[in-house]
């Protein structure tokens, strides 16, 4: 009877062990090392997800991209999966970038930086317009991607929107007279390039004075009397220092937007000017002196 209650007491014993074994307890996340989160300038991070219970793809942490497939290969194996999973987070911050020595989180994709500095920041911040990567998938680089929308006259470099055309608009000086005219009336107008390099004034049908705004509440377009696809472009050069007289006579044919004949008001002319060649693939725009259009000049 003693040999067998012995025998008892070791089987249970025995149970108790291999249940002990059994429920050792689970790992809930893996831990990043804070020397995989370091990066230098130029260098990528991404970003992982920690959560051993987790399912889904929650915020992560962001690491070197270096060290990524090493932590994805963690995170499958405490989730007992046999396959890697990538997929894109589903937080505020799901990208990861490289800022100030460390790898961390935020809301816009690696493209979206320069050197630490957000490109939003560097967009608006030299005359452009944000616009972003709304064509690029999350977690996706887009070498096409154009995030900022720069002026005629600049184009968008790593530090920014820089201007290309050099010269400025206040050292053009357009002239016009007689202050008051009616439709029948020519407008003389003389263009004085007051700056140190050579400018061209862009051409359409012959003439830069193609393009007439009227004031109402702001200056309104949409005068023009005919459309750039049925005359010929060109271009006329004016040196450093130099003017050009010019003869607006075709007052008569510029229209309001409804396809009326322009109505008394006050207007001025809107030039577009290039400096370096006459390419006009970048170009700037100048405004001439405004004058009155009157329905029929006094006689006295």
């Amino acid at each position: 009877m003693g040999e067998w209650r012995s025998l008892c007491w070791v089987a249970m014993v025995c149970v108790l062990l291999a249940g002990c074994e059994d429920t050792e307890p689970r790992i809930e996340r893996i831990e990043v090392a804070a020397a995989h989160r370091a990066c230098e300038d130029g260098e990528t991070c991404g970003v992982v997800e920690t959560s051993c219970t987790s399912q889904g793809c929650r915020c992560g942490v962001a690491v070197n991209e270096k060290y990524v497939l090493d932590y994805q290969k963690q995170l499958a194996e405490c989730r007992g999966q046999d396959e890697l999973e990538t997929c894109d987070f589903e937080c505020e911050t799901p990208f990861g970038k490289c800022f100030k020595g460390a790898c961390v989180l935020t809301s816009e994709p690696p493209e979206l930086f320069r050197r630490g500095r957000s490109v939003q920041v560097l967009c608006e911040g030299s005359r452009g317009a944000y616009v972003g990567c709304p064509q690029c998938p999350p977690n996706e680089r887009c070498k096409s991607c154009m995030p900022c929308e720069c002026p005629s006259s600049h184009r968008w470099t790593k530090k920014g929107c820089r201007a290309v055309v050099q010269t400025e608009a206040r050292a053009i000086l357009i002239e016009t007279r007689p202050s008051v005219v009616n439709h029948s009336d020519d407008v003389k107008a003389r263009v004085r390039n007051n700056s140190k390099r050579t400018i061209w004034l862009k051409t359409i049908c012959g003439t830069p004075f193609y393009r007439l705004r009227k004031k109402e509440d702001a200056w309104e377009k949409g005068y023009e009397p005919f459309h750039e696809v049925k005359c010929r472009l060109g271009s006329v050069e004016i040196a450093p220092g130099k003017n050009r007289p010019f003869v607006i006579d075709n007052l008569a044919k510029f229209r309001e937007p409804s396809g009326e004949q322009a109505t008394p008001g006050t207007f001025r002319f809107e030039l577009t000017y290039t400096d370096g060649n006459d390419s006009f693939r970048y170009s700037d725009i100048v405004y001439s002196a405004q004058f009155d259009l009157a329905e029929k000049l006094s006689s006295r």
